[in-house]
């Protein structure tokens, strides 16, 4: 039964091969065996697509990009503002450190929770808030040195800070994130 079929198959493609390239135009000067991919690629017409541009509206687009340029820092008539904002002066470029104060020119302060110690009483985890400085340039360690000294002066007990140099970061534990604003505010940043 194999056999049977692998012989009609054979003969239906070889009949199928024979009568290709009887139809087909060989030249009968040229071998076939001269050149053989001559015949069997089928010769290429066009190679180009075609390209049509279609007009966009980038109306809707451009309003969700942010804003390129920093507007400037508004005018009030007097400092601080009612929210507490002052602007930076050039107090703040007397300082071995710079904070560099965000797009809509607040200070660059986050609050950050994290699981602490393991209550023993009621066998859950405390949560404790950091305030994470971010932005600064310059000698941060200088800058948390002055941080952590003037915390503890107003706070009367002592802070845990730490310091990212590469990423130009301080993380407080122990502090509110209203005196850490005023310790900058008063340098000028």
């Amino acid at each position: 039964m194999i056999c049977s079929t692998l012989r009609n198959l054979a003969s239906r493609t070889a009949g199928s091969t024979a009568s290709f390239f009887s139809t087909s135009t060989v030249n009968r000067t040229e071998k076939l065996w001269e050149n053989p991919w001559k015949y069997a690629i089928p010769e290429k017409t066009k190679t180009l697509a075609t390209v049509q541009e279609v007009p966009v509206d980038w109306s809707f687009v451009e309003r969700l990009m942010p804003i390129g340029i920093v507007p400037e820092v508004p005018k009030h008539e007097s400092y601080p503002t009612p929210s507490g904002w002052t602007p930076p002066t050039d107090a703040g470029k007397m300082h071995p450190y710079y904070v560099r104060r965000r797009p809509d020119h607040l200070l660059p302060l986050y609050l950050e929770r994290k699981r602490d110690l393991l209550n023993e009483k009621t066998l859950d985890f405390d949560y404790v808030e950091l305030v994470i400085v971010r932005n600064v340039d310059g000698d941060v360690f200088a800058c948390e040195h002055d941080l952590r000294s003037f915390l503890e002066e107003k706070l009367g007990h002592p802070v845990a800070s730490h310091v990212d140099e590469l990423k130009g970061r301080i993380k407080i534990k122990g502090a509110p994130r209203g005196l850490i604003e005023q310790f900058f505010y008063s340098k000028g940043f």
